[in-house]
């Protein structure tokens, strides 16, 4: 798992992929919809909460794998630099972030025939408001407050990394008993958010209290705080190998799908939480048990999960560039074979062919910059 200064856990990149795949799978569907193409979205419970799941997923193993390198850097250097991780973050974040912003913002509002026109009409990427928000890194805060912008959608979920990103140093750095403090931190945040759903239900009508209830409702830090606790227990070699066996790994994942089809829709925000658990499970049975039934350490899905930061910021401007594409040359979209076929797949190779060349010509570009403020070294991350 770890050298003195590298440190690499197996089958995560593999996972990421897989939690971005699933982000990718929802947005097809939902974008069909969108688009005035019959759709499996609304129909199939699965497909419906893939994404939202593959989001969660990836805040677990972020707060999993930033925690155990700040542990093993504290360890090594019996302190975090705070700035250098900053930079790093920044380094890896920031471009493709701002990139992405800059598209959905100027350049893909002028190519019509991929326009989402149920987003479109409300005019999100003429808002002053809207694009100052998405610039100061609060793009959570901006899809609280405004419809989703077509294309960049999905960005909100790097607002929360960076709030996480900012608080987590400090935590990690000053706190004596870390689980504690992570176990503090995740029952403070419940405690908000089923104050603030109180009080939305008192008054549905509060244009403020909604912004309030959607903003603190996508602030899922707990579950990067579990991914944390995980890190944690990996760290301290304590309680985690009590979870490495595949009965728990298969039991993890039948309960994923049996609270995809059993939650009820009232209780669906809240059992994110459960989920948080059952990945962490997940996470450390593919990465640490030597025995785990579900190996995916190979080159493919090393190569997919080093672009899946790409992947995921790309994917949705790359759904309906194709599915536009397809219905301005004539092609019927619908939820026939053949059609899912060339959709799912046409998607599919673009989006990872954009990723690659993104990660090769610009991203990496940073990446290299990243290396030198870089104390604990990860192929992971």
């Amino acid at each position: 798992m770890e050298g003195s200064k590298h440190i690499y856990f197996k089958g995560l990149n593999g996972l990421r992929f897989f939690a971005a795949f699933a982000v990718i799978i929802t947005h097809i569907e939902l974008i069909k919809g969108q688009m005035n193409c019959p759709n499996l979205h609304a129909s199939n419970k699965v497909i419906f909460e893939l994404g939202g799941l593959g989001v969660v997923f990836f805040f677990v193993l972020s707060g999993f794998l930033i925690t155990y390198l700040l542990l093993k850097e504290k360890e090594l250097t019996d302190t975090i630099n705070v700035k250098k991780f900053y930079i790093r973050r920044i380094l890896r974040i920031w471009p493709l972030y701002f990139l992405v912003v800059i598209l959905g913002f100027f350049v893909l509002p002028h190519f019509h025939f991929m326009e989402i026109r149920f987003f479109s009409k409300f005019n999100a990427h003429l808002s002053i408001l809207n694009l100052v928000l998405f610039l100061v890194m609060l793009p959570n805060l901006a899809f609280a407050i405004f419809r989703p912008l077509p294309h960049i959608g999905q960005s909100w979920s790097i607002g929360v990394e960076e709030q996480f990103y900012l608080l987590w140093p400090w935590v990690v750095k000053n706190s004596k008993n870390i689980l504690r403090t992570l176990c503090i931190i995740v029952l403070i945040l419940f405690i908000v958010k089923v104050v603030v759903l109180f009080l939305y239900l008192a008054d549905p009508t509060n244009p403020t209290l909604l912004v309030i209830k959607n903003f603190v409702a996508m602030l899922k830090i707990e579950s990067m705080a579990i991914g944390g606790a995980g890190a944690w227990m990996v760290f301290e070699k304590k309680y985690f190998y009590k979870l490495l066996s595949n009965y728990f790994l298969f039991g993890a994942i039948l309960s994923v799908l049996f609270l995809i089809y059993f939650t009820p829709a009232m209780l669906q925000d809240a059992s994110f939480l459960v989920y948080s658990f059952l990945f962490l499970i997940i996470i450390l049975n593919v990465s640490l048990h030597e025995n785990s039934a579900i190996k995916i350490e190979n080159k493919l899905f090393v190569f997919l999960g080093t672009i899946s930061y790409g992947l995921y910021m790309y994917h949705l401007m790359i759904v309906a560039a194709f599915i536009g594409a397809l219905k301005y040359y004539g092609f019927v979209v619908d939820n026939s074979i053949g059609s899912q076929l060339i959709v799912y797949t046409g998607v599919t190779g673009s989006t990872i062919l954009i990723a690659w060349l993104s990660y090769r010509y610009f991203e990496n570009w940073f990446l290299k910059l990243k290396h030198r403020f870089t104390i604990v070294k990860s192929g992971s991350i």
